[in-house]
């Protein structure tokens, strides 16, 4: 189970000894709890501390011993991470760069899928949390995603908004980085393609000429690309989209619009 500080504050307010039920999961799930002096009881059996601190962006997963803070260092990327509460969905913050727009992950998630309509096969380069791959599989056949960073992987087995990801039967994830595995991939192979990569400073390779030559290779002729695009060093007057729009062009992907509300490209082999 997962709380923020805005259900701590909620158990806080009860009175002691009362009864009460809490939504937990980000609204996901319903448990039933009392609250004690200084504690609370959920469920019958997970105590927490309400002396301890909870900070108001950070996303605390409930376990026998209390509250543990979901922030991770890896030394393998030398970053560290954190599930950052959001008004709905939660999205990841690598260092200090949250992956979805704060305002609501879900609706951003469901701008690019409304914006590409998948279906049949579809490849998502960058699984993430998952959302744009679970929303893409309610319409299409199959839905292969690809995941290279294992704290991003176990960050998405701990959130519950992305238990779809590992429980519906048409998505597969293949735990590699698909910079390097797209090589492999079959030609024409694609129905639709969402590509929506990290920062351009975390993945530069991801938005090279030389990859979305291998994006367009293994998409079906005729079909359709959703490339989201990051406003990167957009307060420096750089006009970041216009680069990624000349490489798309360059790499022989016809640019059918840009969407603001979805934040990228729609483009066609």
């Amino acid at each position: 189970m997962i709380i923020t500080q805005k259900e701590f504050n909620l158990i806080k307010e009860k009175e002691e000894g009362q009864k009460f039920t809490l939504k937990v999961d980000f609204g996901l799930k319903e448990v039933q709890g009392i609250r004690q002096k200084d504690k609370a009881i959920l469920v019958g059996a997970y105590s927490i501390d309400l002396k301890d601190k909870v900070k108001e962006n950070f996303c605390y997963q409930i376990e026998k011993e209390g509250l543990t803070p979901i922030v991770f260092f890896s030394e393998n990327t030398n970053r560290f991470y954190k599930l950052v509460p959001t008004g709905d969905w939660p999205t990841i913050a690598l260092g200090s760069v949250p992956m979805h727009k704060l305002s609501s992950p879900k609706e951003d998630s469901y701008n690019k899928i409304r914006l590409l309509k998948p279906y049949g096969v579809v490849l998502d380069t960058c699984m993430g949390l998952g959302y744009t791959a679970i929303l893409a599989s309610k319409k299409a056949k199959k839905v292969i995603t690809f995941e290279r960073d294992n704290t991003v992987f176990a960050i998405a087995q701990i959130n519950p908004a992305s238990k779809e990801l590992f429980s519906a039967s048409n998505i597969e994830i293949r735990r590699k980085d698909i910079n390097l595995a797209i090589g492999k991939l079959k030609k024409d192979h694609f129905d639709c393609i969402i590509h929506d990569p990290p920062t351009f400073k975390l993945s530069p390779e991801l938005y090279s000429v030389a990859f979305y030559g291998q994006l367009l290779r293994v998409l079906k002729p005729g079909e359709k690309m959703f490339h989201y695009t990051p406003l990167y060093k957009i307060k420096q007057g750089y006009d970041f989209p216009s680069k990624v729009k000349n490489k798309l062009k360059e790499a022989g992907f016809k640019i059918i619009t840009y969407s603001e509300e979805a934040g990228g490209f729609l483009c066609r082999k």
